[in-house]
């Protein structure tokens, strides 16, 4: 078996708290004979198709990937990947871990089983594996910014894949796939209703029947919903939580989060851990 123009990317730097951390990327052109087996790995696994055929094996049956197929493995999840032995892949791929990460998964793959889409991401894969060999202070940060990005396109494409590509059978709810992939901003509720082709008072009214909430308020059940998340998978410090999901600062956070659940975000933690 040869492995052709294989580059692996490590992440030299120490993982801050164990929040979102990519341990490594890379590529790989692999020969007709080339096979690469999972069974038990505690990290998420990314890859992505970008030239060839492949063929994937999951717990649930076997699957081809053709190009622009990009896979997501959730933690101990069997998998197996084969080259095709006519037209060989390159392969791209990062493996991640932390309970942002964590989150992210639950959030966006309830199911926790390996999902495939059709999608343009290529470019994430160079560009996280650029950042990671700097040793600036705000790798971490962009990182998890780039991650996040990546896995909400996989989400919004699963929508949108030719037929027979969507192998989890998910169908997205397109509000909270907005509200989601503008987690970090502060809402802007013009444009959240100008993105549908909305008035503000139609796309009020579209929520509240469907949710029962305003846009603010279900970007805020959002926000609280993968804080609920992380304060029960992880020790990871209120404040930290409080950051990455970009609320102002740690009061802001308790105070948001008490009105909401009625607890402290201690007090939901040592209640639900």
């Amino acid at each position: 078996m040869s492995l052709y123009n294989e580059k692996i990317i490590n992440n030299a730097s120490k993982a801050i708290n164990n929040v979102c951390f990519v341990k490594a990327t890379g590529y790989v052109s692999p020969d007709p004979s080339w096979a690469a087996l999972r069974e038990d790995s505690q990290d998420v696994l990314i890859l992505y198709i970008s030239d060839g055929k492949a063929r994937l094996t999951t717990a649930g049956g076997e699957y081809p990937l053709y190009r622009g197929d990009c896979v997501v493995f959730p933690p101990r999840k069997y998998t197996k990947l084969q080259s095709d032995a006519k037209n060989p892949p390159k392969v791209y791929w990062l493996r991640c871990n932390g309970e942002l990460v964590d989150a992210f998964i639950r959030c966006y793959f309830p199911n926790m089983r390996a999902i495939v889409a059709t999608c343009d991401v290529e470019n994430f894969f160079i560009q996280i594996g650029d950042i990671i060999t700097r040793s600036s202070k705000d790798v971490a940060d962009t990182v998890s910014i780039l991650l996040h990005k990546l896995i909400i396109t996989i989400k919004n494409s699963l929508s949108t894949s030719p037929s027979g590509k969507n192998k989890t059978g998910l169908t997205g709810n397109k509000y909270e796939e907005y509200i989601v992939s503008h987690l970090c901003d502060k809402l802007d509720v013009h444009e959240f209703a100008e993105h549908f082709g909305l008035s503000i008072p139609m796309l009020t009214s579209i929520l509240k029947r469907k949710f029962g909430k305003t846009p603010y308020q279900y970007y805020l059940a959002v926000k609280i919903s993968l804080a609920k998340s992380m304060l029960t998978s992880s020790q990871t410090p209120v404040e930290d939580i409080a950051a990455r999901l970009c609320f102002t600062d740690r009061t802001h956070f308790s105070k948001l989060f008490k009105r909401e659940t009625g607890l402290s975000p201690a007090q939901y933690r040592n209640k639900n851990s």
